[in-house]
């Protein structure tokens, strides 16, 4: 069996806004040009240290649930594909909206670390309507694939979403059932992309599970010295971006001012532990 490569403790994933797939309302039909951008922002994190990429088709406003377009399953595939080539620490990918079998899929034929899932307990509203649970089908897929290395890290609560159908669920539930369900992480976030998660929910994770527990948006040089002690991984992609805004362009500035901060901050908390 495979084995993934090794996240390490409190790592960065840098995620990969890849510019619109085939099938997009804003794709112009240049596959060569979002494959060129999404391999120069990797070659940008690579240069910074990141510990890991994520790749997210997050210009593909507005998302649909499955079946994407098959184009677009392709170009991604063949953009991770060269990405591994490129890249010797983990990758991850995940595909909106909640195209979960999708995502693990292109990461099974692309030798990808791991993958993020919306809906993998229970189900929610979310921009393209009703999205439900989904672990028994990814988990079946993935023993098909024979790809279990493959992490699956699930987002709880997640942004952008409606969770009025489990009002009388909190947090720590939907991590315990995810827990049961098998996932491999549990992934905390706020709202809305860029708005950092609630300290209490972080609180409310840890003490529900001994699974890894990951901050999925909302980092930036002003709150990472604060959270670093509280979470185990961080996504982080609209920070690095221009003015911090979600769709635009690398800044490295931007980058390299939090990672030397990142890198520093958590140095020194490892060290304390110890």
């Amino acid at each position: 069996m495979k084995s993934a490569k090794i996240l390490p403790a409190k790592f960065l994933a840098a995620m990969i806004a890849v510019l619109p797939l085939p099938g997009s309302p804003f794709y112009d039909g240049d596959d060569q040009r979002v494959k060129d951008q999404a391999l120069a922002d990797l070659d940008i994190y690579k240069k910074a240290g990141v510990d890991s990429i994520i790749f997210e088709n997050d210009h593909d406003l507005p998302y649909i649930q499955p079946p994407l377009d098959e184009k677009a399953i392709a170009l991604m595939t063949e953009i991770c594909i060269e990405a591994r080539k490129r890249f010797y620490g983990p990758i991850g990918i995940q595909m909106l909206e909640a195209a979960n079998i999708t995502s693990l899929e292109i990461a099974a034929d692309a030798d990808l670390d791991y993958v993020r899932v919306e809906a993998f307990v229970f189900a929610h509203v979310g921009g393209s309507g009703i999205i439900n649970g989904s672990a028994g089908k990814i988990l079946r897929r993935r023993k098909e694939l024979n790809a279990e290395h493959i992490k699956v890290f699930a987002d709880v609560k997640k942004k952008h979403g409606s969770h009025s159908l489990t009002i009388d669920l909190e947090i720590k539930d939907e991590i315990m059932q995810a827990e049961f369900f098998l996932a491999d992480g549990v992934i905390v976030t706020s709202q809305f992309t860029g708005v950092n998660p609630d300290k209490n929910d972080l609180i409310k994770a840890k003490k529900a599970t001994n699974l890894p527990v990951l901050i999925g948006s909302g980092m930036n040089v002003n709150n990472i010295t604060e959270y670093l002690p509280l979470a185990d991984g961080f996504i982080v992609g609209s920070y690095f971006r221009k003015e911090g805004k979600f769709l635009e362009k690398l800044d490295e500035g931007r980058l390299n001012r939090f990672m030397d901060l990142f890198v520093a901050t958590r140095k020194g908390i490892l060290q304390t532990s110890v």
